[in-house]
């Protein structure tokens, strides 16, 4: 049966000309998409978020000898006018599995819900063992997007696809931002969210911490565990409800895994709201990550919903006459080496020149740009590139 559906007839879309390297993937979960649903999936690390997790080292794999078809559904951050859509199946397992990679791949859009207002509008041919980009129809508008395998190079048990990516132009204002606070039920045990603003923290048992900042529906924070001595970078993105929670944490650099979940049916406390978090952090490890400090783009002019984060340097250093800091800047990989340092150079001392600014001794203050020599995760990927791109404060 397998072999009948490879030999179907296929709506073939020509192959679309390469996007240029600064397009944004509109289907990154640093973008702000979340997939939604999904009709079955091998493990949580072979799994439909792995599809917009920004690398083809990590994918999707349908169940063992779950028939066709295999479904699954993904919320863009708002409706997009759709010009083309990447299959990515080149580092399917082929040399273990050979046909493993995804073939017949059907691909529905709405822009009414998840479960309804779907409308086919391709049946693509994804490349074995390869990735293959494709124009779409024009005009094709979504804020949903739904991929349905039917098919796959002959493999009897498994079928993978690596990564999916879509280009294209917003159209409309984005959606109303979710609620972010609240208790969801995770891979990890139940997160508790708090919001001020833009700001987020958060806990999870048993003394787990996070603190960042929310753009929109997006939070990018600093978790910390192991009485704040263990910590590193988190990425997570909410659904247009604000009830399904897809997210990455890194340590050390790397990805380590999936962290996503659901709002949870009651909202009573879980754990303990944390207290001032840069004075724990700075008490921990003499450091900490300031995801709430933004700048305008490539410019180290500070933005104004840097405000709140800077305030709270501001109260830290005032409860704490004696400490000296130092404020590093971080960027990612984006240009070169030369151009990263400067930017970052500029952009810590425009927080050190805030700072003084609003009453801090400058003896107190040193910055230090360091660009993109000391990575919290991969740049090749768009939430790698989020976290990377960073202030931190360091005890001196």
């Amino acid at each position: 049966m397998r072999s009948l559906l490879a030999a179907v007839v296929l709506v073939f879309c020509a192959a679309a000309p390469a996007v240029a390297a600064d397009a944004p993937n509109v289907l990154a979960l640093a973008s702000g998409s979340v997939v939604v649903s999904r009709s079955g999936e091998y493990s949580p690390v072979w799994s439909a978020m792995s599809l917009i997790d920004g690398s083809a080292k990590t994918g999707w794999s349908s169940p063992q000898g779950k028939p066709f078809p295999h479904t699954m559904v993904i919320e863009l951050p708002q409706r997009y006018r759709l010009s083309s859509i990447a299959l990515d199946n080149s580092q399917a397992q082929e040399p273990g599995y050979p046909g493993i990679s995804a073939r017949a791949v059907e691909v529905w859009t709405s822009t009414t819900s998840a479960e309804a207002g779907f409308s086919k509008v391709a049946t693509l041919e994804a490349a074995k063992g390869a990735s293959k980009e494709f124009a779409l129809p024009t005009p094709t508008e979504a804020q949903w997007l739904k991929l349905v395998i039917t098919s796959n190079y002959g493999h009897k048990e498994y079928s993978e696809l690596m990564e999916v990516e879509a280009y294209g132009t917003p159209v409309g204002p984005p959606p109303k931002r979710p609620p972010r606070a609240g208790v969801y039920d995770t891979n990890y045990g139940k997160l508790q969210l708090w919001e001020e603003g833009d700001s987020i923290v958060g806990c999870y048992p048993s003394d787990g911490t996070v603190m960042g900042s929310a753009d929109g529906r997006t939070i990018t924070a600093e978790w910390r565990q192991n009485q704040g001595k263990r910590f590193g970078g988190a990425v997570f993105v909410l659904n247009s409800p604000g009830v399904m929670l897809n997210g990455l944490w890194y340590e050390n650099g790397q990805l380590q895994g999936q962290w996503f979940g659901k709002r949870a049916a009651s909202s009573g406390n879980v754990c303990a709201r944390p207290g001032n978090q840069l004075s724990y952090g700075m008490s921990k490890t003499g450091r900490v990550i300031l995801y709430g400090i933004h700048f305008d783009s490539d410019s180290p002019g500070l933005r104004p919903d840097s405000e709140p984060a800077l305030k709270e340097v501001v109260t830290l250093l005032n409860s704490q006459p004696a400490l000296k800091i130092k404020v590093e800047g971080h960027t990612d990989s984006t240009n070169s080496d030369g151009y990263n340092l400067d930017l970052s150079n500029r952009r810590a001392q425009a927080v050190v020149s805030w700072l003084v600014a609003h009453g801090i001794a400058a003896d107190r203050l040193t910055a230090e740009g360091l660009g993109k020599t000391r990575p919290l995760a991969d740049n090749s990927t768009a939430q790698g590139r989020a976290l990377n791109r960073r202030v931190e404060i360091v005890a001196q």
